[in-house]
This record gives C-alpha cells, sequence and structure tokens, in this order.
C-alpha cells in the first residue's frame, strides 16, 4: 500500500496488480467484496475528516493574530451585579439591626451599627463612634 496526498484528503491506494489478489483472498476467508467497499468507506471518510479537521484549525490559526479582541461586557456586567448584591444585603441588613434594636429600646435614637467585616479603626464624621467592647466595661 502507498500513501498519496491529495488536496482534499489522505488516501490509500493498492498497486493495480495487487487489488486483485487481496480480493480473492479475502473472499475466500469469507469477507465479500462489498464489505470491503464499506471498510474502505469508512477509511476514506475518516481521513477527510482528519484532514478537515486539521485544516480547519490551520485556517483559525492563521487568523487568529488579526482577530478583534473579546468584548468585557459580560464580566462588567457580574461586577455590576455584584456590586448592587452587596449594596442591597447591606441596606437589608441595617434594616435588620434597627428593627431588632427598637424591639429591645421603644422610641429610642438607634445608635450607628458596627462594621461587620472590618475591625480596624473608623471614624464617624456626624454623630458618635459606638464605644467598643473593651471601652463600655
Amino acid at each position: 500500500l502507498t500513501l498519496r496526498l491529495f488536496p482534499n484528503s489522505l488516501r490509500f491506494h493498492a498497486p493495480p496488480g495487487k487489488q486483485q489478489i487481496q480480493n480473492s483472498a479475502n473472499v475466500e476467508k469469507g469477507e465479500s467484496s462489498e464489505m470491503q467497499g464499506v471498510w474502505s468507506q469508512l477509511w476514506r471518510k475518516y481521513a477527510d475528516y482528519k484532514y478537515n479537521k486539521f485544516e480547519r484549525f490551520a485556517v483559525w490559526e492563521m487568523i487568529e493574530p488579526y482577530r478583534r479582541p473579546k468584548t468585557f461586557s459580560t464580566l462588567i456586567t457580574i461586577y455590576v451585579a455584584a456590586f448592587y448584591t452587596g449594596v442591597v444585603g447591606a441596606a437589608v441588613t441595617e434594616q435588620i439591626y434597627k428593627e431588632k434594636f427598637w424591639e429591645e429600646h421603644p422610641g429610642k435614637t438607634v445608635p450607628l451599627m458596627k462594621p461587620v467585616f472590618y475591625r480596624g479603626p473608623w471614624r464617624v464624621y456626624r454623630g458618635e463612634a459606638i464605644a467598643t467592647d473593651a471601652s463600655s466595661q
């Protein structure tokens, strides 16, 4: 068998004289020439598939440097949604804090809520800072 490259596929071809010998040998084994044709068609389709797959990737690799960059709109949308989710979450948390305080101390002014995830020093411009646990004792 020799391998010949055609522009559209890879195909295996037997020299003209050997084809008849192979057919007669396969018929003796019980394989019909019909079945042999099916196998050659399958191999031909597989070779076409492999070559076309290679061709597709080769073309895209050549074009890739000249394509426009992908957009960041999806990423920006996710970041904006996450930011506003945090804002709404903080507002809900503060409202729950106020309602709990009013249940325990009806009619009193609600003090500022301590930052939940920030443990460092913080300054309040309008109002009084909440006393920490250590200074209130």
